[in-house]
């Protein structure tokens, strides 16, 4: 069986100070920007509770409100400008790798992703002092269905194909920096929060996955290529992982200034 041996990945972590996590990425410009012309809600709903502006995080205020989000994102917040969360759907994850034991071109595209609204969170901070937001979350599993189209090579293993694809991935750990700024939102004037950066990381548990049509339908190699994904699938995301955490980290930083643009701090600081 061919196995990924030696891999290392080039990402070191600053655990005790989140400044160090931000101030070792090297995210471009952000290209995922949501136009919302919405306003901003003025009243406070059930759904968003409130935490002490001097210290939003005393007795894990702030994880509270974090966790009691996912139920209304989920369900899509029409009356700002959300849309719903479960399902994800994602317009394209690009793949870039072109050294080592995996080279590969290419990316999925009109990702549906299930399971993101049975997230738990683990924890989540808001400093407003060192304008840092970080959060932690658990997803027991992911259901992603999407279109493929990917070249390269696996080890000695060529792997050609474009059509449908199902991965399936269970226990996703992902952890989430953002260095913030309050801003003002430009129809009515409230402050709100805003992501400057974001440094997506994430580890997997176990995936399973189906490339459909590779090698123009050949059933015999298709089924090599498969079987050796879903045997040497945590090695593959770990090559993949990089460009994985960027792209997410792009894509996330979108949907999260969406939502905080929507909510004025006056509403759940005090």
């Amino acid at each position: 069986m061919f196995t990924i041996t030696n891999w290392k990945l080039a990402i070191s972590w600053c655990i005790i100070d989140v400044v160090c996590v931000l101030s070792g990425s090297s995210h471009g410009a952000y290209t995922r920007e949501i136009v919302n012309d919405k306003p901003p809600l003025q009243e406070r709903p059930p759904w968003l509770l409130t935490c002490k502006r001097s210290n939003p995080n005393e007795d894990k205020c702030f994880r509270q409100l974090f966790f009691q989000l996912f139920p209304a994102l989920a369900a899509g917040i029409p009356e700002i400008g959300v849309k719903s969360f479960e399902p994800l759907n994602i317009d394209q994850v690009s793949v870039s790798k072109g050294s080592g034991n995996l080279v590969l071109s290419g990316g999925f595209q009109n990702l549906v992703i299930r399971g993101p609204s049975n997230a738990t969170v683990r924890r989540a901070s808001l400093d407003l002092e060192r304008r840092l937001l970080s959060f932690e979350l658990v997803l027991p599993r992911l259901r992603i269905r999407a279109k493929y189209n990917l070249k390269g090579n696996i080890l000695l293993l060529p792997l050609v194909g474009n059509g449908d694809v199902a991965m399936a991935l269970k226990n996703v750990h992902t952890t989430v920096y953002t260095r913030i700024s309050l801003r003002n939102e430009t129809q009515t004037g409230d402050e709100i929060i805003h992501i400057d950066e974001m440094k997506v990381s994430f580890e997997v548990g176990a995936m399973r996955i189906h490339l459909k049509n590779l090698f123009n339908g050949n059933d015999i190699l298709a089924a090599s290529i498969n079987t050796f994904l879903n045997q040497n699938g945590n090695e593959v995301i770990a090559e993949l992982r990089p460009d994985l955490e960027l792209g997410l980290a792009d894509i996330f930083h979108g949907l999260w200034n969406n939502v905080f643009s929507k909510l004025p701090t006056k509403l759940w600081l005090v």
